[in-house]
């Protein structure tokens, strides 16, 4: 879903809509400003980090699926500009959806597709049923690099195409999964191009479900084969490898500096452009500037380099958008933002499997200075694990107040005290003498999360905690995360603009491979999200969702911090560039040029 239109996976006290958009800025449309930018029909976009890569089944950061979105085209997306509002894309419609009562696949679902008769792959071929049914396929391959997103299609039992109409095919579920609709409507990859040689035909997908036959999968050479393949650079990063059905192809990727998208020509899905939401690509490039440096991102954009930058601080979003220059060539805006920031917990670390000395942590950390003196009062306070703008959070949390004696109190009663008066609380731990001291694990390049973790760290001296500061790149920083080498870190979750599937951050069975980074979750936690993924019923499942973010607060395997307002500028030159609820904030292939702008 391009922007969460054509790809997905993946306030009720405080309301901040996408209506309640600011622009900023003087200048009225087509004003007469002169800009060095004027009459070029494409994008360039500000990202902080290199995706990992662009295969959109094994990538697994969300700058990977941000570039993705444009390549490659889902069955189903979601109007960026709603909560949970689905729509076809490559699908003619919405498909029909029918349980199953009796017979091989009696309680789950019959879910009916038909795909665009005008849809075709870059070599003229059609997209079909077939195609669905190898990317399902390839998401089952056990050797396949793609653990993060495997638990999202393990409620497909089997992919069955109309053999008088290839357009046409049936998903069968094994049961009533409450995303069971939205993510049937899976990003198609061509079989063609991503599986020349038919190695995965040689499987179905109800074997490939069959976790007795899983061990001799694994060293079947033909799964290896495809997995090898299909788990390389050529598909990862090659522009001959990535190949969609969306409008735009990959030019060129010059490592860690940008990556160059073009749009195709004579685009099939052109024949859609005003007609339906999706479909309309008017750039003629978009391009990815990668820019870890903040400081460096910020020079771009004022020597008018970028086009968007979606990730300015709260300081210099408002002395940018009352820079009299600046504002003259962008529009400012902040619209909600669905994701989160939060300070992960290595739970399984002996310094901090006491959920005593978590909560400490916790009370340790002044969200409050936070939000006011960085994020400038554009950010809210959290209480849990889902942003506060959806129905199924939990309001009756309430967010931890900064409480050093509190924190004291509770580190002392864990067995930490200060037992040599060098400042550090020590406790005895397996028989060794040791220090509380942390090691805090930070993104480089990113001045905000430096200043937080100066401020914890100052704060927690003074209850005689010794946090240690590790400046890491992204890249490193999650591979330690999906290892668990680490002990606390800063980080964002990125949001969706539907409801959330716990799975892959909470349950136990996502620690390894999924995100479930701080070992949290026990067989209660896991078998009330076994639940509520099958619970049909929306208010049933409100409150079993609800009920779990209880466990997580008790538990504490994050330090909630807030919610901010996604602080972005857009380029004036382009008309129709309005900010959207769903990530990343706006729909860059729907920016249509003002020809008569800066000239």
């Amino acid at each position: 879903m391009r922007k969460q239109i054509f790809k997905h996976l993946a306030f009720a006290a405080i309301v901040i809509s996408a209506a309640t958009l600011v622009s900023c800025g003087g200048g009225a449309k087509g004003a007469k400003v002169k800009s060095a930018r004027a009459g070029i029909n494409e994008v360039i976009i500000h990202i902080n980090s290199s995706p990992d890569k662009l295969n959109p089944v094994t990538l697994t950061n969300a700058y990977g699926q941000e570039v993705t979105n444009d390549i490659f085209m889902s069955v189903l997306g979601l109007n960026p500009d709603s909560m949970g509002v689905i729509i076809p894309a490559l699908a003619v419609a919405r498909p029909t959806v029918t349980e199953i009562t009796d017979g091989e696949y009696k309680g789950g679902l019959k879910i009916d597709y038909e795909i665009k008769p005008d849809a075709v792959w870059d070599n003229g071929t059609p997209v079909t049923g077939d195609d669905v049914a190898f990317t399902v396929k390839a998401y089952k391959n056990p050797k396949v690099d793609c653990d993060q997103g495997r638990p999202y299609f393990e409620f497909i039992k089997d992919v069955v195409v109309d053999p008088t109409n290839k357009k046409k095919y049936s998903i069968y579920t094994k049961d009533k999964y409450f995303l069971s609709e939205l993510q049937s409507g899976i990003t198609v990859l061509p079989a063609y191009n991503y599986d020349p040689n038919g190695l995965m035909a040689k499987f179905s997908i109800k074997d490939l479900n069959d976790p007795v036959k899983e061990k001799a999968f694994k060293s079947n050479s033909d799964i290896v084969k495809f997995a090898d393949n299909f788990n390389g650079e050529y598909f990862a990063r090659d522009p001959q490898g990535v190949v969609g059905c969306g409008p735009y192809k990959l030019e060129k990727w010059e490592a860690n500096q940008r990556i160059t998208l073009v749009k195709k020509a004579n685009w099939w899905g052109d024949a859609y452009k005003g007609k339906q939401r999706g479909f309309d690509a008017n750039p003629d490039k978009i391009i990815y500037e990668i820019i870890p440096d903040y400081n460096a991102s910020l020079s771009a954009l004022k020597g008018e380099k970028l086009d968007v930058h979606y990730v300015l601080s709260g300081k210099d979003y408002i002395e940018l958008s009352q820079d009299g220059k600046l504002n003259q060539k962008y529009n400012f805006y902040k619209p909600t933002d669905l994701g989160y920031n939060y300070m992960p917990m290595n739970m399984n670390n002996p310094k901090l499997k006491d959920v005593r000395v978590r909560k400490a942590l916790a009370y340790l950390t002044d969200v409050d200075q936070i939000i006011a003196k960085l994020c400038m009062g554009l950010a809210v306070k959290i209480a849990g694990p889902v942003n506060p703008y959806k129905d199924i959070c939990n309001h009756n949390l309430k967010p931890n107040a900064y409480d050093p004696k509190k924190a004291e109190e509770l580190l002392t009663e864990a067995g930490w005290v200060d037992s040599d008066g060098d400042g550090v609380r020590d406790k005895v731990l397996d028989g060794v003498k040791t220090k509380l001291e942390i090691n805090l694990m930070i993104p480089a390049g990113a001045p905000l999360y430096e200043k937080m973790a100066l401020l914890f760290q100052e704060s927690c001296k003074k209850a005689g905690v010794a946090i240690n500061i590790q400046v890491k790149e992204f890249t490193v920083m999650s591979d330690e995360l999906q290892h668990h080498n680490f002990e606390m870190s800063s980080l964002g979750w990125g949001g969706v603009n539907y409801e959330d599937d716990p799975v892959q951050i909470w349950h136990t069975k996502s620690y390894n491979g999924g995100s479930n980074y701080t070992g949290f979750g026990d067989a209660k936690s896991d078998a009330l999200i076994d639940k509520l993924r099958y619970e049909l019923d929306k208010e049933k499942r409100k409150q079993m969702q609800q009920e779990l973010q209880q466990m997580i607060v008790d538990a504490q395997p994050y330090i909630f911090l807030y919610s901010r307002l996604n602080r972005m500028c857009i380029h004036k030159r382009f008309d129709d560039a309005q900010p959207t609820l769903a990530r990343p904030g706006f729909v860059e292939t729907e920016f249509k040029l003002n020809k008569e702008f800066g000239l």
